[in-house]
């Protein structure tokens, strides 16, 4: 009992409760370093050892992940000073309560360095992971072009936490795997998971924000969808998960194919709800 007790506070002991500002500041950093140095090289210095990069199929269940570092050891060293800069400012976000995972998205843009004329623009989206020696490392990088620039201005804000769910959609002993499976068709089961104020980004478009716009500008663009999913990441504490994949959908146009990532995040009840999602049409 004395060694179980001993466990527990050490665990406790290791909560940092600035684990978002932490994140938030590594976020900053890695932005700054990038500016500086180059895509190659700020990624490198950034990115976790594990840290993975989603490849698109010829459907939804044909997508696969692969490690991220060796795509970008491949690249060429830049040239110095950089001709374009990337960069990009964190908007919201949210941490797991063991302050180990946590999700961060913003506007980025690529500026020619002596006009400072934007040649691309769009919303990235990361999750990070808090490393054994306590620093912070990207896990997963996904972005999306947008039509216009990132409208949203600093300073940083916290995601808010997801309203409770009805009862009759879940419950609290319900596993991310289940939780996952029961909106695999979209349809009005995808639409009951969802958070009152989530954003959802779509490749393209600008990003919908709350559960309103979210559900109108996906019924507007697709009549099935079927997701797959392919992998996730759920935090020690169990209250947050990131999980990733592939999708086929119907739209007007026919048949659409491509990758989505979704960060579920527990209530105050413990029901899983959707609190972002990104996706990306590929074919």
């Amino acid at each position: 009992m004395r060694s179980l007790v001993l466990a527990v506070t050490l665990v406790t002991q290791q909560i940092d409760p600035q684990a978002l500002p932490r994140m938030v500041a590594a976020e900053r950093a890695f932005a700054a370093a990038t500016a500086e140095i180059g895509v190659r090289d700020g990624f490198l210095t950034f990115f976790a050892d594990d840290s993975i990069s989603i490849v698109p199929g010829a459907d939804g269940s044909k997508v696969t992940v692969v490690p991220a570092r060796p795509g970008l050891e491949s690249r060429p060293e830049p040239k110095l000073p950089l001709p374009a800069q990337l960069i990009w400012e964190p908007f919201t976000g949210q941490v797991s309560s063991d302050g180990t995972l946590g999700w961060l998205t913003g506007g980025y843009a690529s500026l020619t360095v002596t006009t400072r004329e934007i040649v691309a623009r769009g919303a990235y989206f990361s999750v990070w992971k808090r490393q054994t020696n306590g620093t912070w490392r990207v896990w997963l990088d996904e972005g999306i072009s947008l039509p216009d620039v990132w409208r949203d201005a600093s300073p940083f804000r916290a995601a808010p936490d997801p309203d409770s769910a009805p009862a009759a959609t879940s419950s609290a002993a319900e596993t991310l795997d289940q939780a996952e499976r029961s909106v695999s068709s979209g349809g009005d089961a995808w639409r009951a998971r969802l958070a009152e104020a989530l954003r959802l980004h779509r490749d393209g478009k600008m990003p919908f924000v709350e559960r309103d716009a979210v559900i109108a500008g996906i019924t507007a663009e697709w009549k099935t969808v079927r997701y797959t999913l392919i992998k996730s990441e759920t935090a020690a504490s169990g209250d947050l998960a990131v999980t990733l994949g592939g999708y086929d959908a119907t739209a007007a146009s026919g048949p659409e194919h491509g990758t989505w990532v979704r960060v579920w995040k527990r209530d105050v009840t413990g029901r899983w709800r959707i609190v972002f999602e990104t996706s990306k049409r590929t074919t």
